[in-house]
């Protein structure tokens, strides 16, 4: 458990703190593209990482020593001087997103037309819902003319 909060500790500080503050601070310089090409790489590889890690998480955290494997890539991948997330990137991600690039634009385009669908029927169902309670009128005793008439005379 220890190893664990230490792992975190550390991989807050140098995977998400320090590359966060290292790119605004690349961001606000007038000409940011010397350093905007190396932290966009670091952020395209972090993010594919954590997206794998939060997918397959289950399966591999149990494994031994996986906090520390884990804490030991995150930090080669993050500290600039090794800079081993732009190996990283144009080693494995970059071909890997070249040759699969129509596949993912055709998949997101799909999933996010899906999802679009999906809120806007969802959408629909709520409004209609909500109109049909609104438009119903309350229930009232029946007008005089429609009640039956009864012969009261037998009852004297």
């Amino acid at each position: 458990m220890l190893v664990m909060l230490a792992s975190h500790l550390l991989c807050s500080w140098f995977v998400f703190l320090q590359p966060c503050y290292s790119t605004f601070k690349t961001l606000s310089r007038t000409p940011p593209y010397a350093d905007l090409q190396v932290w966009c790489m670091y952020w395209a590889v972090v993010g594919a990482f954590i997206a794998i890690e939060n997918i397959l998480g289950f399966l591999i955290s149990w494994l031994p020593f996986y906090w520390e494997l884990r804490t030991l890539f995150l930090l080669y991948l993050s500290l600039p001087q090794i800079q081993g997330s732009t190996y990283v990137y144009k080693t494995y991600l970059e071909p890997f997103c070249r040759i699969n690039e129509a596949e993912f634009d055709a998949g997101i385009a799909s999933v996010t037309s899906s999802i679009l669908e999906f809120f806007q029927s969802c959408v629909t169902s709520v409004t209609d819902i909500f109109f049909n309670l609104l438009n119903k009128t309350p229930i009232t005793t029946q007008p005089q003319s429609d009640r039956a008439v009864y012969d009261t005379s037998a009852l004297n």
